[in-house]
């Protein structure tokens, strides 16, 4: 995912020479291309993530060698080919981290040299981006105005279910109202993943540490209950963005994460993340990443499992 700052002016000491944005990037708008121009007056941002591979297709063929990544081969793994860079960054790069890609063009035209910022995401990367050193071309623009008619469309049908859940009842009446448990469907099934030997693990460098973790499952959902806490002094965290993913990289689609208040240090505030699945979804293995707005500070909970679906036995 990219996203253009207007300010790019910090300088991280731990990364001499890599310029910084005043702010996080947008990791989470899906925007898939990359303008390359010798007026602009900062460089492009583009948004990677630990063990996602990124893809970036040049409409300029390069020579061997044009493309350099301020980071030990250790870090970033980079393929080029003659107009495909493939960027494979590791563990070893943490969420908030900002990184430099160079690019050197051998044709004579302008920008012969251009630079992109790499900041680190815990989960939101860009996964395979159109590099553009020439004006772009109608199909390019006929292809964003379809992108753009397809966010509006998808934004119209969350107000239509927003409006729709108004009028339904909370509680258990409303779960039962959403088809969510009742009937052949069961209840509501739990697990505390804290009971010994605790289930879990908590991924290095997250900043906040599950106390408690609890696991939900109904007829057609799954949720996972953390009680969480910050591990230093830093200012209070709120989750914006969450991801539930199984060992074969597949994506639950959840719900935006739910929580009371802001984790504040010394506190211990409930996070509630929610998934839409099937009975034969989530019976695997799970890794939960949550983050706050720019995915500076974020968690990785390790080994999350699901009860069984209401009705039926064991995993």
């Amino acid at each position: 995912m990219l996203a253009a700052l207007p300010l790019l002016s910090a300088v991280l000491a731990a990364t001499p020479g890599v310029e910084a944005a005043a702010s996080p990037p947008d990791c989470e708008t899906a925007l898939q291309h990359l303008m390359l121009s010798a007026e602009s007056s900062a460089p492009p941002v583009l948004c990677l993530s630990p063990d996602t591979a990124t893809s970036l297709l040049f409409d300029t063929p390069l020579e061997p060698g044009a493309v350099e990544v301020q980071a030990t081969e250790q870090e970033v793994q980079l393929v080029q080919g003659r107009t495909l860079v493939t960027l494979l960054p590791t563990a070893l790069l943490l969420p908030g981290e900002w990184r430099k890609l160079t690019v050197r063009f051998g044709d004579g035209a302008v920008p012969a040299v251009a630079m992109v910022l790499l900041y680190v995401h815990p989960a939101r990367a860009a996964r395979q981006v159109e590099v553009q050193r020439k004006p772009r071309t109608v199909e390019s623009y006929q292809r964003e105005v379809a992108e753009q008619k397809e966010q509006v469309r998808q934004c119209q049908e969350e107000n239509l279910q927003l409006r729709a859940s108004q009028g339904k009842p909370e509680g258990l009446r409303g779960l039962v109202s959403e088809g969510l448990m009742g009937g052949d469907l069961g209840g509501v099934a739990s697990e505390n993943l804290s009971l010994p030997p605790r289930r879990y693990t908590v991924r290095k460098g997250s900043v906040l540490e599950p106390a408690r973790v609890w696991s939900y499952r109904s007829g057609t959902r799954v949720a996972v209950e953390l009680r969480l806490q910050l591990l230093s002094g830093e200012p209070p965290w709120v989750a914006e963005g969450a991801t539930l993913v199984d060992a074969h990289g597949r994506e639950l689609p959840v719900l935006p994460p739910w929580q009371a208040e802001p984790i504040a240090l010394g506190k211990l505030q409930s996070v509630m993340v929610e998934a839409e699945v099937s009975k034969k979804e989530a019976q695997g293995i799970y890794t939960l990443k949550l983050w706050e707005a720019g995915g500076a500070r974020s968690v990785a909970v390790e080994g999350v499992v699901f009860p069984p679906a209401p009705g039926s036995t064991a995993h």
